[in-house]
Protein backbone atom coordinates (compact mmCIF):
# COMPACT_ATOMS: atom_id res chain seq x y z
CA UNK A 1 0.00 0.00 0.00
CA UNK A 2 1.17 3.31 -0.98
CA UNK A 3 1.83 6.00 1.42
CA UNK A 4 0.73 9.37 1.08
CA UNK A 5 1.81 12.61 2.41
CA UNK A 6 -0.77 15.48 2.85
CA UNK A 7 -0.21 19.07 4.27
CA UNK A 8 -2.78 19.75 7.16
CA UNK A 9 -3.37 22.98 8.84
CA UNK A 10 -3.74 23.20 12.73
CA UNK A 11 -3.65 25.40 15.58
CA UNK A 12 -0.77 24.56 17.59
CA UNK A 13 -1.13 25.81 21.64
CA UNK A 14 1.76 26.54 24.21
CA UNK A 15 1.82 28.34 27.08
CA UNK A 16 2.09 31.77 24.85
CA UNK A 17 -0.72 32.92 23.00
CA UNK A 18 -1.77 30.14 20.28
CA UNK A 19 -0.16 30.48 16.25
CA UNK A 20 -0.77 29.43 13.75
CA UNK A 21 1.83 26.72 11.83
CA UNK A 22 1.77 24.12 8.90
CA UNK A 23 3.52 20.90 9.20
CA UNK A 24 3.94 17.90 6.61
CA UNK A 25 3.66 15.43 10.03
CA UNK A 26 1.55 12.67 11.39
CA UNK A 27 2.89 13.27 14.95
CA UNK A 28 3.68 16.23 16.90
CA UNK A 29 6.38 16.51 20.17
CA UNK A 30 5.71 19.32 22.30
CA UNK A 31 9.29 20.87 23.19
CA UNK A 32 7.59 22.74 26.34
CA UNK A 33 6.32 19.87 27.90
CA UNK A 34 8.06 16.97 26.53
CA UNK A 35 5.12 14.99 26.31
CA UNK A 36 4.87 12.00 22.63
CA UNK A 37 1.82 13.50 21.06
CA UNK A 38 0.90 9.86 19.18
CA UNK A 39 -3.09 9.55 19.48
CA UNK A 40 -5.82 11.63 19.29
CA UNK A 41 -6.13 11.56 22.85
CA UNK A 42 -2.96 13.52 23.66
CA UNK A 43 -3.17 15.56 20.43
CA UNK A 44 -6.80 17.73 21.58
CA UNK A 45 -4.71 19.12 24.31
CA UNK A 46 -2.45 20.84 21.87
CA UNK A 47 -3.86 20.43 18.02
CA UNK A 48 -7.01 22.16 17.13
CA UNK A 49 -9.26 23.00 14.04
CA UNK A 50 -7.52 20.16 11.96
CA UNK A 51 -8.17 21.00 8.15
CA UNK A 52 -6.55 19.10 5.25
CA UNK A 53 -5.89 21.48 2.54
CA UNK A 54 -4.49 19.12 -0.37
CA UNK A 55 -5.67 15.79 -1.85
CA UNK A 56 -5.18 13.43 -4.61
CA UNK A 57 -7.73 15.40 -6.43
CA UNK A 58 -5.47 18.09 -6.73
CA UNK A 59 -3.24 15.90 -8.95
CA UNK A 60 -0.64 14.91 -6.67
CA UNK A 61 1.26 11.58 -5.81
CA UNK A 62 2.37 13.49 -2.05
CA UNK A 63 2.60 17.33 -0.63
CA UNK A 64 4.11 18.59 1.68
CA UNK A 65 6.80 21.31 3.61
CA UNK A 66 3.79 24.18 3.46
CA UNK A 67 4.50 27.63 4.24
CA UNK A 68 1.98 30.94 4.98
CA UNK A 69 1.81 33.77 3.17
CA UNK A 70 2.84 37.01 5.21
CA UNK A 71 -0.78 37.45 5.65
CA UNK A 72 -1.55 33.42 6.59
CA UNK A 73 -4.18 33.34 2.85
CA UNK A 74 -2.09 31.18 1.19
CA UNK A 75 0.14 28.65 1.37
CA UNK A 76 3.88 27.34 -0.51
CA UNK A 77 4.18 24.15 -0.94
CA UNK A 78 5.84 21.22 -3.06
CA UNK A 79 4.16 18.71 -4.45
CA UNK A 80 4.38 15.40 -7.01
CA UNK A 81 1.80 15.83 -9.69
CA UNK A 82 0.47 12.68 -10.64
CA UNK A 83 2.53 10.18 -12.73
CA UNK A 84 5.37 12.08 -12.28
CA UNK A 85 8.59 11.61 -9.72
CA UNK A 86 9.65 15.34 -8.95
CA UNK A 87 8.50 17.41 -6.64
CA UNK A 88 7.22 21.09 -8.41
CA UNK A 89 6.25 24.29 -5.97
CA UNK A 90 2.57 25.91 -5.93
CA UNK A 91 0.67 28.16 -4.06
CA UNK A 92 -2.69 27.44 -2.91
CA UNK A 93 -5.53 30.34 -1.52
CA UNK A 94 -7.07 29.09 1.50
CA UNK A 95 -10.21 31.18 0.71
CA UNK A 96 -10.93 29.88 -2.71
CA UNK A 97 -9.23 27.15 -3.35
CA UNK A 98 -7.07 28.41 -6.23
CA UNK A 99 -3.62 26.39 -7.12
CA UNK A 100 -0.43 27.79 -9.05
CA UNK A 101 2.40 26.05 -10.13
CA UNK A 102 5.01 28.51 -9.53
CA UNK A 103 7.64 26.58 -10.80
CA UNK A 104 9.30 26.00 -14.08
CA UNK A 105 7.95 22.49 -14.72
CA UNK A 106 10.77 20.06 -15.15
CA UNK A 107 13.78 19.46 -12.56
CA UNK A 108 13.15 18.51 -9.18
CA UNK A 109 12.04 21.63 -6.95
CA UNK A 110 11.73 21.88 -3.02
CA UNK A 111 12.36 24.14 -0.39
CA UNK A 112 9.70 27.67 -1.05
CA UNK A 113 9.26 30.13 1.40
CA UNK A 114 7.29 33.22 0.63
CA UNK A 115 9.28 36.87 1.36
CA UNK A 116 7.66 39.14 3.79
CA UNK A 117 6.58 41.44 1.85
CA UNK A 118 3.96 38.79 0.17
CA UNK A 119 5.26 39.86 -3.26
CA UNK A 120 7.99 37.49 -3.89
CA UNK A 121 8.77 33.78 -3.05
CA UNK A 122 11.91 31.33 -3.16
CA UNK A 123 12.57 28.37 -3.80
CA UNK A 124 15.15 25.42 -4.98
CA UNK A 125 15.46 24.05 -8.32
CA UNK A 126 17.40 21.96 -10.66
CA UNK A 127 16.13 22.93 -13.65
CA UNK A 128 18.64 25.13 -15.19
CA UNK A 129 20.83 21.93 -14.20
CA UNK A 130 23.65 20.78 -16.78
CA UNK A 131 22.37 17.27 -15.74
CA UNK A 132 18.61 17.39 -14.46
CA UNK A 133 19.34 13.72 -13.11
CA UNK A 134 21.71 11.00 -12.57
CA UNK A 135 20.04 8.13 -14.19
CA UNK A 136 21.89 5.56 -12.37
CA UNK A 137 19.75 6.99 -9.47
CA UNK A 138 16.57 5.54 -8.77
CA UNK A 139 15.43 7.26 -5.12
CA UNK A 140 12.41 7.94 -4.92
CA UNK A 141 12.51 11.10 -1.99
CA UNK A 142 10.02 10.05 1.26
CA UNK A 143 9.79 6.95 3.42
CA UNK A 144 11.26 4.06 2.21
CA UNK A 145 9.32 0.70 2.98
CA UNK A 146 11.94 -1.50 2.61
CA UNK A 147 14.51 -0.22 4.96
CA UNK A 148 12.44 1.76 7.33
CA UNK A 149 14.13 4.63 6.72
CA UNK A 150 13.89 8.27 5.35
CA UNK A 151 15.90 9.31 2.45
CA UNK A 152 16.19 12.47 0.75
CA UNK A 153 18.58 13.04 -2.80
CA UNK A 154 21.12 15.92 -2.82
CA UNK A 155 19.84 16.78 -6.34
CA UNK A 156 23.06 18.20 -8.17
CA UNK A 157 22.52 21.56 -10.06
CA UNK A 158 20.27 22.51 -7.15
CA UNK A 159 20.08 26.32 -7.12
CA UNK A 160 18.24 28.99 -5.04
CA UNK A 161 15.33 31.11 -7.15
CA UNK A 162 13.81 34.27 -6.42
CA UNK A 163 10.67 35.06 -8.57
CA UNK A 164 7.22 37.01 -8.56
CA UNK A 165 4.43 35.29 -6.50
CA UNK A 166 3.05 33.80 -9.77
CA UNK A 167 6.19 32.70 -10.67
CA UNK A 168 7.51 34.95 -12.90
CA UNK A 169 10.51 36.91 -13.28
CA UNK A 170 12.51 34.20 -11.81
CA UNK A 171 16.53 34.67 -10.88
CA UNK A 172 18.91 32.04 -9.91
CA UNK A 173 20.41 33.00 -6.55
CA UNK A 174 23.21 31.09 -6.41
CA UNK A 175 24.73 28.63 -9.67
CA UNK A 176 27.44 25.58 -9.88
CA UNK A 177 26.77 21.73 -9.37
CA UNK A 178 26.02 21.55 -5.84
CA UNK A 179 23.30 21.38 -4.13
CA UNK A 180 21.79 24.44 -2.38
CA UNK A 181 18.53 24.05 -0.80
CA UNK A 182 16.41 24.34 2.57
CA UNK A 183 16.31 28.32 2.27
CA UNK A 184 14.68 30.96 3.85
CA UNK A 185 14.26 34.60 4.02
CA UNK A 186 14.92 36.62 7.43
CA UNK A 187 12.03 38.97 8.97
CA UNK A 188 13.06 42.13 6.87
CA UNK A 189 13.56 40.33 3.64
CA UNK A 190 16.95 41.13 3.27
CA UNK A 191 18.85 38.23 4.34
CA UNK A 192 18.95 34.70 2.96
CA UNK A 193 19.53 31.17 5.10
CA UNK A 194 20.47 27.88 3.31
CA UNK A 195 21.99 24.67 3.35
CA UNK A 196 24.67 23.93 0.76
CA UNK A 197 26.93 20.99 -0.38
CA UNK A 198 30.11 23.40 -2.03
CA UNK A 199 32.44 22.46 0.42
CA UNK A 200 32.03 18.46 0.27
CA UNK A 201 29.90 18.30 3.50
CA UNK A 202 26.35 19.72 3.91
CA UNK A 203 26.57 23.09 5.83
CA UNK A 204 24.99 26.06 6.77
CA UNK A 205 25.46 29.60 5.15
CA UNK A 206 23.62 32.92 4.47
CA UNK A 207 23.70 35.87 1.78
CA UNK A 208 21.75 39.01 0.66
CA UNK A 209 18.81 38.53 -0.66
CA UNK A 210 20.32 39.32 -4.30
CA UNK A 211 22.50 36.56 -3.79
CA UNK A 212 26.04 38.44 -2.74
CA UNK A 213 28.10 38.56 0.52
CA UNK A 214 28.01 34.36 1.22
CA UNK A 215 29.01 33.54 4.74
CA UNK A 216 29.76 30.01 6.00
CA UNK A 217 28.11 29.24 9.21
CA UNK A 218 28.68 26.04 10.48
CA UNK A 219 32.03 24.39 9.58
CA UNK A 220 31.37 20.61 10.04
CA UNK A 221 32.53 17.72 7.78
CA UNK A 222 30.80 14.25 6.93
CA UNK A 223 27.77 15.45 8.66
CA UNK A 224 24.47 17.33 7.05
CA UNK A 225 23.29 20.62 8.60
CA UNK A 226 19.76 21.98 7.52
CA UNK A 227 16.68 22.82 7.55
CA UNK A 228 17.56 26.14 8.47
CA UNK A 229 15.55 29.21 9.77
CA UNK A 230 16.29 32.71 11.22
CA UNK A 231 14.67 33.38 14.38
CA UNK A 232 11.97 36.48 14.28
CA UNK A 233 14.67 38.66 15.64
CA UNK A 234 17.11 37.48 13.16
CA UNK A 235 19.74 36.84 15.67
CA UNK A 236 19.77 33.12 15.55
CA UNK A 237 19.43 30.66 13.18
CA UNK A 238 17.98 27.36 13.96
CA UNK A 239 18.87 24.10 12.46
CA UNK A 240 19.05 20.42 12.29
CA UNK A 241 21.77 18.04 12.32
CA UNK A 242 23.26 13.90 12.21
CA UNK A 243 27.00 14.89 13.93
CA UNK A 244 26.09 11.84 16.09
CA UNK A 245 24.77 9.65 14.46
CA UNK A 246 24.16 9.41 10.82
CA UNK A 247 20.46 10.66 9.74
CA UNK A 248 19.46 10.60 13.13
CA UNK A 249 19.36 15.01 13.01
CA UNK A 250 19.33 16.69 16.25
CA UNK A 251 17.85 20.37 16.93
CA UNK A 252 20.62 22.99 17.27
CA UNK A 253 20.72 26.89 17.42
CA UNK A 254 23.70 29.36 16.67
CA UNK A 255 24.36 32.97 16.56
CA UNK A 256 23.58 34.60 12.45
CA UNK A 257 27.14 35.25 12.44
CA UNK A 258 28.11 31.53 13.33
CA UNK A 259 29.07 31.93 16.94
CA UNK A 260 27.53 30.46 20.37
CA UNK A 261 26.24 27.12 18.46
CA UNK A 262 24.06 25.45 20.70
CA UNK A 263 22.25 21.50 20.92
CA UNK A 264 18.81 21.65 21.61
CA UNK A 265 17.84 18.06 21.57
CA UNK A 266 19.83 14.84 22.41
CA UNK A 267 17.54 11.77 22.33
CA UNK A 268 18.70 9.36 19.86
CA UNK A 269 15.56 9.76 17.18
CA UNK A 270 15.11 11.85 14.29
CA UNK A 271 14.04 15.38 14.86
CA UNK A 272 12.62 17.32 12.04
CA UNK A 273 10.99 21.09 11.09
CA UNK A 274 12.34 23.26 13.81
CA UNK A 275 10.69 26.34 13.58
CA UNK A 276 10.66 29.47 15.97
CA UNK A 277 7.16 30.40 17.34
CA UNK A 278 6.72 34.32 16.74
CA UNK A 279 7.47 35.59 20.10
CA UNK A 280 10.43 34.00 19.62
CA UNK A 281 10.94 32.59 22.88
CA UNK A 282 9.54 28.72 21.88
CA UNK A 283 9.94 26.22 19.28
CA UNK A 284 7.96 23.64 18.24
CA UNK A 285 9.69 20.57 16.01
CA UNK A 286 8.18 17.21 15.00
CA UNK A 287 10.29 13.66 16.07
CA UNK A 288 10.60 9.91 15.61
CA UNK A 289 11.08 9.22 19.20
CA UNK A 290 7.52 7.06 19.15
CA UNK A 291 8.63 5.29 15.71
CA UNK A 292 10.41 6.43 12.68
CA UNK A 293 7.41 4.54 10.34
CA UNK A 294 5.25 7.10 11.80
Amino acid sequence: MKKNHWIYAFTISFSTPSFNLLFLALSLFSALSGQEIFDSAFEAPYLTNIQQVTFTEMGFEKAGEAYFSPDDSAIIFQAVPAGEKDYQIFTLSLSNGALNKVSPGYGACTCSFFHPDGKKILFASSHGGQCLRDPLNTLTPGYQRQTGNYAWQFTPYMNIYEANVDGSDLKALTEGPGYHAECAYSSDGEKIVFAANVDGSMNIYTMNRDGSDVMQITHTQECYNGGCFFSPDDQKIIFRADREKKDHLQIYLIDSDGKNECQLTDNGAVNWAPYFHPDGKVIAFTTSLHGHEH
